[in-house]
């Protein structure tokens, strides 16, 4: 009886340690930081669906760095009215991206490049809550852009507009644990299927041609690696499949996460920043509009490399930091504000 006892109590133990359920406090919030990491030629096994995987990704290198600060969406001007109720906007390229996060889903709601913001009509859902082992959704995304016809290639017509539908199709069809640089961790794999059809029109002579100039299609195949660990509120691991799920290139990764070191403070009031010169070599030098009480630099990989606080100097001497990327933090009584800066 002893025996069987502890059987069940280990198998109970292994399907507890495979078993994870995403929820919305298992995501990134205003102010957090993430540091990715990028393989570009990756050897790994991906695995197969199903539960009990064992996946080992220990061996990625970090090719390519990239960070991605989760800050305040109403920072950017046409933000209020074009994505109602963002939770917090993303550097994306040369845009930024837009996301909603709410009890039931996280979605994207549109891209900005800075001065012109273009939403979504149906937001694309990025991930529903709870999601778990099993865990299955469909999507329809609807987004509309107009451009000149010069900026889109099209010299000879006054405007294109691109409507584009995107199906989504998402299914966590396996779990497991992952075994990455940053540590060990139980997840689930969220296995995507984005098609794609963009309708492009012309705008010539001042009348939109009622017939699409061209017609696109694509189809795009990912995985994504969640889990609810606390270090771990964005995929671990994300890479592009083919259609019959052979990985296609590279790899991202996870290299660290960092919450918000100023969570207590009102998310809706941002501190405006600037930094001069940047890039800079010896001196940067901060200006905002409120008494500044703390200062911190963060390198690429999420370590503080400088902090100060109460400071009445503006001028920061940055000649003993290596070259290189780095996030300063500044904090007023009433609000916080981050941007980057050059070494």
């Amino acid at each position: 009886m002893k025996k069987s006892i502890l059987l069940l109590s280990v198998i109970l133990f292994v399907g507890i340690g495979f078993s994870q359920t995403i929820n919305s406090s298992n995501i990134v919030n205003i102010g957090d930081t993430v540091f990715n990491a990028v393989d570009v030629s990756p050897s790994v096994n991906i695995g197969s669906t199903g539960s009990g995987n064992n996946w080992n990704f220990s061996s990625l290198l970090p090719n390519q760095v990239d960070t991605i600060v989760f800050s305040n969406p109403s920072t950017i001007a046409c933000a209020a009215t074009s994505f109602n109720g963002a939770s917090y906007k993303f550097a994306q390229d040369t845009n930024f991206g837009f996301l909603k996060k709410s009890s039931t889903s996280m979605q994207l709601l549109g891209l900005s490049n800075g001065t012109i913001c273009v939403a979504s009509q149906n937001p694309e859902t990025v991930i529903e809550f709870p999601s778990s082992y099993g865990s299955t959704f469909n999507d329809i995304a609807v987004t509309q852009t107009v451009v000149s016809g010069a900026a889109a290639g099209y010299p000879a017509v006054d405007s294109i507009r691109v409507n584009s539908t995107t199906t989504i199709i998402s299914n966590f069809d396996a779990s497991g644990t992952a075994t990455t640089p940053m540590g060990i961790f139980s997840c689930i794999r969220q296995n995507l299927e984005r098609r794609t059809t963009s309708l492009i029109y012309a705008k010539i002579s001042g009348f939109w041609n009622p017939s699409p100039l061209l017609t696109q299609n694509d189809t795009a195949y990912s995985h994504q690696y969640w889990s609810d660990a606390a270090n771990a509120k964005y995929p671990l691991v994300s890479y592009d499949i083919d259609g019959i799920g052979n990985l296609t290139g590279q790899i991202v990764w996870m290299m660290r996460y960092a919450a918000n070191p100023f969570a207590s403070i009102d998310e809706k009031q941002a501190l405006s920043v600037t930094i001069y010169p940047n890039p800079a070599n010896d001196f940067i030098t901060i200006e905002t509009d409120e008494t500044i009480e703390n200062i911190t630099i963060l390198d690429v990989s999420g370590k503080i490399v400088f902090s100060q606080r109460k400071n009445q100097n503006t001028r920061i001497d940055i000649q003993n930091l290596p070259s290189g990327v780095y996030f300063l933090t500044v904090k007023s009584a009433n609000s916080v504000g981050t941007t980057k800066f050059i070494k």
